[in-house]
């Protein structure tokens, strides 16, 4: 029997559409679209269409979108031309009577979008959703904009070969959904010969939802745009032979019920955003590749966001260029960018007005959705530890009173998709910025502040520091200088002390040198030189760092007064980066003062006062005190531990400079336990990659390897080497001392040539980072030499040391325990 003329026509294209597998429906349909034909017209070519004439559901009116497919694949592929055959298969196939379809389809589902995106991931998770018996109802949930409702027309469509009623129900309120159920039931009616149109909708309702739980014959209703589900109380379609397929942006405990299958939809992926966006401006002026990507991204992938950029770049000319120079600037608002007069394909609303009408149904279940929603605004888009917005500050805003409160408005917010609550908080950029154009003038400063109090408040408890920057970063940009009413925000002076303490000491610097520059008053401005000091400090020049701040805390102290606070951390901090330089002795006897007057200013476990009290301990053992730094960690160890608990992380960072000086004092076993227990409390609150844990990792595998195992501390050094460099960069100082004991170490245990030969080869980044007379720098010096003597090169070992041994005197003192050690070392080796 002659094949079906639509069947062979679908079969020739589909073997054509083969010569290209690599090349999706949507690139092709792309490349198609912008060809110029013989005729010197382009046409139109949408990749669903395509799809439906590669399957056989339909043939297209002209063949002129087929002429430039075939022209498109001939050009990739080359091979022999074979339009003239499919233009006899696509007439006959014209020609054959359309067969007459036994689906009833009520209903109008959104024409494609413009440059439509077929999503195949989510579609293929409708479809098995659809499939799968254990489900009678699909839930496509998501904000508003993220085309749910294109996804759900896509399914509708493909369901049309395979149901025998398709039913599409605009289902914002209870009456449209009347009102559709009433149609589809008089539309059943009629096409069985029955007289039913004398009863009002709601009894024809009935009557179509008594069908749907009886008939045998396959069906599927769509619900899109469910907002409350309790106005569809009695409408939800059930029956054994059908589905339903829910849009909604809501995520309510009604609408999870068992039964139902739930497909969260969100942005594009990156590359599905950059193709709609060239598709959608291939008939604007030539824009880059890079700029779409850009544009792209800026809108954070938002469906909804890049079809009004792209109907506002068409409408107004505008070069994508100077559009994106716009979404930078915080001050231009969303309505502006996206406004109303361009409108989205397929989409009753702009971005503005579904997060304000989104807003407006959260606040109805909870009046505290939109202050909280507003807090969340100001902060990081990609992750806000809960407690932020449920403390005492986040209430004083809110006007709650009770964290209960300000949970009932977080939920609000999740349950209407303007937020994503689990752990932690996340939301779009986008909605976001929406969100602040939505709030009045007069609510702005006190807002930010409001925002700037929480992140204040959250960061005087333990962990989450890393998401607390984030946030306070976003809050930064967003919030302008209305941090700064009153002088600077205390949040704003966390931010250099937190990219120091994780090791980012040139970001540091940057963000102090930026603050500083905002700086007004002298408080402020004599704080933030001590930060940018500090991190001069950090980046390996300590004698310049102790210079700085030699200056900064001068003026403190007559400015603010000698027991000011900030004066007292001024001078910590130039006593820290003296003994740094090698000037342990000298800095002793102010650490000690220091600590005394603090102590009675601040209290013993005062930040400040622990940080003074753990470098005199420090300095204690490099001045030749070894058993006096033991004791004097070992006792604000245990101050810390009774205080704060076992994970308090300023007590595990004095655990970890106690194990130094026991094993200093002689026994290594005792060291490693020690430094055990700080890496594995420093891992569980800061991770392997923090600074503090990457440091603790490092003087583990040291006293693991004077303990005797150098092989288990030789693998430790390697991963924390690769670790250190992840995290912190190949020539941190942290790094680059993982490195020279990496070396040293394989010198002691295996071949002293390429440990020699990589010695030498750090030499260089570390006296660039350290300077010449670092304490870094000297110890490598020290090593060197005993792996050459280990080499057999005695006399040059010999000679090296001596010379070494004069500088360490001259710049460390004789009792500095590395001088001591070196002079120990020679005096065996010339015995």
């Amino acid at each position: 029997m002659d094949q079906d003329p639509r069947a062979a026509f679908a079969a020739a294209l589909d073997r054509l559409r083969r010569r290209v597998p690599d090349v999706s429906d949507e690139a092709l349909a792309r490349h198609a679209s912008a060809l110029v034909l013989p005729s010197g017209r382009k046409v139109t070519v949408n990749s669903r269409r395509l799809g439906e004439w590669l399957n056989g559901q339909a043939v297209p009116r002209q063949f002129e979108p087929i002429m430039a497919v075939v022209r498109v694949i001939e050009k990739a592929v080359g091979g022999p031309p074979s339009a003239t055959e499919l233009q006899r298969l696509w007439r006959a196939a014209r020609e054959q009577p359309a067969r007459p379809s036994k689906a009833l389809v009520l209903g109008r589902p959104p024409s494609d979008a413009a440059a439509l995106r077929q999503r195949k991931e989510l579609a293929a998770a409708v479809d098995e959703a659809l499939a799968d018996d254990a489900v009678d109802r699909v839930l496509l949930t998501g904000a508003g904009g993220m085309g749910k409702s294109q996804l759900a027309s896509a399914a509708f469509d493909r369901a049309c070969g395979a149901m025998d009623v398709l039913v599409w129900v605009p289902a914002a309120t209870r009456q449209s959904v009347l009102s559709a159920y009433a149609r589809a039931w008089r539309a059943k009616a009629n096409g069985a010969g029955t007289d039913d149109t004398g009863w009002d909708d709601e009894t024809h309702a009935d009557l179509f939802m008594a069908w749907l739980r009886s008939s045998t014959s396959r069906w599927l209703v769509v619900l899109d745009d469910v907002d409350e589900s309790a106005e569809l109380s009695g409408l939800w379609p059930t029956g054994s032979t059908g589905r339903c397929l829910v849009t909604s942006r809501r995520r309510d405990a009604a609408l999870l019920r068992p039964g139902t299958a739930v497909i969260p939809v969100g942005t594009f992926s990156p590359d599905e955003a950059t193709d709609y966006l060239a598709d959608r401006l291939a008939h604007a002026d030539p824009v880059s590749a890079d700029d779409i990507a850009a544009l792209a991204k800026a809108l954070g992938f938002f469906p909804l966001a890049l079809s009004q950029a792209a109907a506002f770049l068409i409408d107004t000319g505008l070069g994508l260029p100077e559009y994106l120079e716009l979404l930078a600037d915080q001050r231009e608002s969303m309505t502006d960018l996206l406004p109303s007069s361009s409108p989205a394909d397929e989409h009753g609303g702009t971005v503005v007005s579904t997060v304000r009408l989104a807003l407006e149904r959260a606040e109805a279940l909870a009046p505290a959705a939109r202050p909280m929603l507003e807090l969340i605004s100001m902060l990081a888009p990609d992750g806000i530890p809960e407690e932020v917005v449920l403390g005492a500050e986040a209430s004083r805003w809110l006007g709650t009173g009770a964290a209960r409160a300000n949970l009932l408005g977080l939920r609000a917010l999740h349950r209407l998709s303007l937020v994503t609550h689990d752990a932690s908080i996340t939301a779009h950029s986008l909605v976001q910025r929406a969100v602040r154009d939505l709030v009045p003038e007069e609510r702005r400063d006190p807002l930010a502040v409001a925002a700037a109090d929480v992140l204040e408040e959250a960061w005087r408890a333990p962990g989450n520091a890393d998401m607390l920057y984030r946030s306070a970063q976003v809050l930064r940009a967003v919030a302008g200088t209305r941090l700064w009413g009153n002088g600077m925000h205390p949040v704003l002076r966390r931010l250099s002390r937190h990219l120091r303490t994780i090791g980012r000491a040139e970001s540091a610097k940057q963000t102090a040198e930026e603050l500083l520059g905002q700086a007004g008053e002298p408080r402020d401005m004599l704080f933030l030189r001590g930060q940018v000091a500090a991190a001069v400090g950090e980046l390996g020049n300590h004698t310049e760092a102790a210079r700085m701040l030699r200056a900064v805390h001068g003026e403190a102290r007559d400015a603010l007064g000698a027991s000011d606070e900030d004066t007292l951390l001024l001078r910590w901090l130039e006593a820290h980066y003296r003994y740094e330089s090698g000037l342990v002795e000298s800095a002793v006897e102010d650490l000690r003062s220091l600590v005394t007057e603090g102590l009675s200013v601040l209290g013993g476990t005062d930040p400040l006062v622990v940080n003074a009290r753990e470098d005199l301990a420090l300095c204690l053992g490099l001045s030749g005190d070894a058993e006096g730094a033991r004791d004097t960690y070992a006792e604000l160890e245990r101050e810390l531990h009774r205080e704060r608990g076992p994970l308090d992380a300023s007590r595990l960072q004095v655990l970890s400079g106690l194990g130094r000086w026991v094993g200093e004092t002689g026994d290594a076993a005792a060291a490693v336990r020690t430094y055990e227990e700080a890496v594995h409390g420093l891992d569980l609150i800061f991770g392997r990659l923090h600074h503090e844990t990457l440091v603790a990792r490092h003087n583990l595998a040291y006293w693991r390897s004077l303990a005797g195992a150098v092989d288990t501390a030789i693998a430790e050094f390697e991963t924390a080497a690769r670790d250190a460099e992840l995290g912190l960069g190949s020539e941190h100082p942290t790094t680059l001392t993982y490195r020279v004991n990496l070396a040293f170490w394989r010198g002691v245990a295996g071949p002293t040539d390429q440990a020699l030969e990589e010695l030498n080869r750090l030499r260089e980044p570390v006296l660039r980072v350290f300077g010449a007379e670092h304490p870094r720098t000297l110890r490598l010096r020290q090593q060197y030499t005993v792996i050459l003597h280990r080499s057999g090169a005695t006399e040059e070992a010999v000679a090296q040391l001596t010379d070494l041994l004069a500088e360490m005197v001259r710049v460390q003192g004789a009792n500095h325990p590395r001088t001591r050690e070196a002079a120990d070392l020679l005096a065996e080796w010339t015995s």
